[in-house]
Parts: structure tokens; sequence; C-alpha cells
């Protein structure tokens, strides 16, 4: 069972996962939280990038998105994975020890980050 996301860290990451059936759904996911919220989109990835097992859009946040972000993405994530994880100084730690997940618990490819 994945851990459920706690607010410990100055920033974070939160990783939108979806393939070809719901890039659009991603796409619009993505642009309502860059409105409603201080995060900073990212490109919509329609290739595996980094250690994501697939196609993915970056959204990044402050802690003190943190509390208002995570949960309207949770609430509005419709079936799609979301990885969020803090961010430090060990960029493995980070996609592991830190990691969190809205959704399911996908594998990610760490040798991609050495």
């Amino acid at each position: 069972m994945p851990r459920r996301p706690v607010n410990l860290h100055k920033a974070y990451h939160a990783h939108v996962y979806f393939d070809q059936a719901t890039v659009q759904q991603a796409r619009a996911l993505c642009e309502e939280a860059g409105r409603l919220f201080k995060v900073a989109v990212g490109r919509v990835h329609e290739k595996n990038v980094g250690p994501h097992p697939c196609w993915s859009c970056q959204l990044a946040f402050s802690a003190a998105e943190f509390d208002r972000i995570v949960p309207w993405l949770e609430a509005n994530r419709n079936g799609l994975d979301i990885l969020v994880h803090g961010l430090g100084s060990d960029v493995i730690q980070e996609h592991t020890e830190y990691a969190y997940w809205l959704g399911n618990e996908w594998p990610l490819d760490l040798d991609a980050l050495r």
C-alpha cells in the first residue's frame, strides 16, 4: 500500500503519469493546477523521461502549497497516478525514501538517476 504524502520538505515535485489515452486528461489537470496554485508546470512529456516508467508531466511547488495542492490532486486525478516527492540533496533518496503516491505505485528506473 502506498504511503500518503506528508509535508516534511521545503520543496516538492509531483509527476502526473499518463499514456496516449489519457494525455489530454493529464494536460488539463496540470494546466488547471498551474492556474489555481503557485506551481511551475513542466513539459508534458509524451515519452519516458528520467526514472519515470511512462509519460509524465512535472509540477514543482513549495511546502507552502503542499497542503493545498496535494489534496486537490488527489480529488481531481480521476484515475491518473501521481508520484509526489520531496526535494533534498540526494536524487535517489528523493525518489525512494521521500516518494509518495496518489493512486498506484509504479516501479521507477533508478539507474536513470545514477
